[in-house]
């Protein structure tokens, strides 16, 4: 495969062939990276977190044991706009490498760019009126850097995917709704929990404070049970 349409997106090549090897192995503990990969280990760390910082790359723990695993490979369209052409040749490609792995489990991202990729993965596979259901950040600081870094960019994955969307603000967080708004909205004045989102058999937890940090759970079980706790508060939050 020609790589160098990778290169032209701004990874290196060692990141590039870390990233293609786990594509190919599916979800694996760094020492079977390094074993595929033939790099020395020091080189496959580096590259695994530049690219979890670059929202191409996360892992699920077992056992206190990290397991990295690579996203959809779309996610890279989100990491650079400009080059969507270029890499829309290879996409195919990169689709036929990756090895399907089970879906439920717990990954973790960081970064705006990792967050964006959470927020891309939780909608990916949503539907016409599909709810998606969120306890929106408490601090009104956070709240202001996560809706400019962020929640512009999943307005539009919504309105794409034509998703109802609904979400439990903070009263101190109560502001005219815009024209454009496509949000549901009710306030309740009680500490919140962490911004949370929930849609069909995912479920995003959010931390804003510094690096912004964030899980994305894909478990029926658990989502069933955010949603139900949702509903609960949405019958008793005000308008």
């Amino acid at each position: 495969m020609d790589t160098s349409v990778l290169e032209n997106i701004g990874l290196s090549q060692v990141e590039i062939k870390v990233f293609l090897t786990i594509l190919e192995l599916g979800e694996s503990k760094a020492g079977k990276i390094i074993e595929k990969s033939g790099l020395q280990s020091s080189s496959v760390y580096d590259a695994i977190n530049k690219l979890i910082s670059k929202g191409l790359l996360s892992y699920i723990k077992k056992s206190q044991v990290k397991y990295y695993k690579t996203p959809n490979p779309e996610v890279v369209l989100d990491y650079i706009e400009l080059k969507k052409g270029e890499y829309l040749k290879i996409l195919p490609e990169l689709k036929a490498r990756q090895k399907k792995t089970e879906n439920d489990g717990v990954e973790f991202f960081k970064s705006f760019k990792g967050i964006k990729t959470i927020m891309s993965e939780l909608v990916k596979d949503a539907k016409k009126g599909d709810i998606y259901r969120t306890f929106s950040v408490e601090n009104p600081e956070d709240y202001k850097i996560a809706r400019e870094k962020v929640f512009r960019y999943t307005k539009q994955l919504f309105k794409e995917k034509k998703i109802i969307v609904k979400g439990i603000f903070h009263e101190q967080n109560r502001y005219s709704p815009t024209k454009s708004s496509i949000t549901q909205k009710k306030y309740i004045n009680l500490p919140m929990p962490p911004n949370t989102m929930v849609l069909n058999d995912k479920v995003a937890v959010i931390s804003w404070k510094e690096e912004p940090t964030g899980i994305l759970i894909r478990s029926k079980d658990i989502a069933e049970k955010y949603t139900s706790f949702f509903d609960a508060m949405w019958k008793i939050a005000k308008k």
